[in-house]
């Protein structure tokens, strides 16, 4: 039962990240990425705030593990959110969607460093495949009238980084830190970080409230805040509590076919045969990556 409700929670994970690029390219129509991130992190703090009165949450921690959660925080929400941010503003939410693919690919690699879980050959092949993807599409925008957005796209794969650090970590932390826990902590150094850098880079108080009388600036900015930050926040640190990180890294696949079919389909965004070659490319080796996603440790414990 525990298996399955963490494989439910990344698949609603992966659903509303796939989405959240199209929200944050919505939000960067109408304000700057300052004030989007601290409205952002407004909103998921006021969502945990209500959550937390529904049903009281004990946040006590010893020492070593505010220590944990406040590292765990520097990668996500910090790193994460602004390098996102910053790379959709100069890219596409196809771009982004088709580079996401690489996550798993990442994952692997760290989990094998940090976690010590054994690639397969199988899996070494998939990740080469990944970054040729990447490279390929990069390559093929030199020619013809299609731009590659070198700069987003890198900080794109930043944010992947960020992720799949903060995942490995979370699988560590939680095993003596609720899900719930870390999720409040994080959730509340993003609220103080975001919000305070924009205020002290002059940011008004009139211009922080009238942005949110445009309707659908508003509806982007809530469903980013408590879904997309607050909601994926949990979802995400509970399935790597109950899952291994690389089995848990193959719904990134979900959640980079939902974006790229959001940035074609809802934002008219054009799509490039070089999207469709890059996309199988990076995807096949994907696929490859997860077709062991039981993996092993590779120093077991003597008994």
């Amino acid at each position: 039962m525990k298996k399955n409700n963490a494989l439910l929670a990344a698949t609603i994970f992966s659903i509303i990240i796939g989405l959240s690029f199209m929200f944050v390219k919505i939000t960067l129509t109408y304000e700057g990425q300052l004030l989007i991130l601290a409205q952002r992190f407004t909103f998921a703090f006021l969502g945990v705030l209500v959550f937390c009165v529904i049903k009281p949450v004990s946040l006590r921690l010893n020492p070593r593990e505010t220590a944990l959660v406040f590292l765990i925080s520097l990668f996500y929400p910090l790193i994460f959110f602004s390098s996102q941010i910053l790379g959709l503003d100069h890219s596409t939410v196809t771009e982004a969607g088709i580079i996401q693919a690489i996550a798993p690919a990442i994952t692997v690699l760290l989990a094998s460093l940090f976690l010590k879980e054994h690639i397969q050959k199988i899996q070494g092949i998939g990740i080469f495949l990944s970054i040729a993807g990447v490279i390929f599409l990069q390559l093929m925008s030199r020619s013809g009238n299609y731009e590659f957005h070198l700069i987003g796209n890198l900080l794109i794969v930043v944010s992947i980084l960020a992720t799949a650090v903060y995942q490995i970590m979370s699988r560590s932390v939680t095993q003596k830190v609720s899900p719930l826990q870390v999720t409040i902590y994080i959730i509340f150094v993003g609220f103080i970080f975001f919000n305070s850098i924009y205020f002290i880079q002059n940011g008004s108080l009139n211009e922080y409230a009238h942005s949110m009388t445009k309707l659908p600036y508003l509806l982007s900015i809530l469903f980013l805040g408590v879904l997309s930050t607050a909601g994926t926040s949990l979802l995400s640190i509970f399935a790597v509590s109950k899952l291994p990180v690389i089995q848990v890294s193959v719904f990134n696949n979900l959640a980079t076919l939902i974006t790229i079919l959001s940035g074609i389909i809802i934002l008219n965004e054009p799509f490039h045969y070089y999207h469709i070659i890059g996309a199988i490319v990076i995807i096949l080796g994907v696929l490859l990556v997860n077709a062991h996603n039981q993996p092993r440790r590779i120093y077991e414990k003597k008994k």
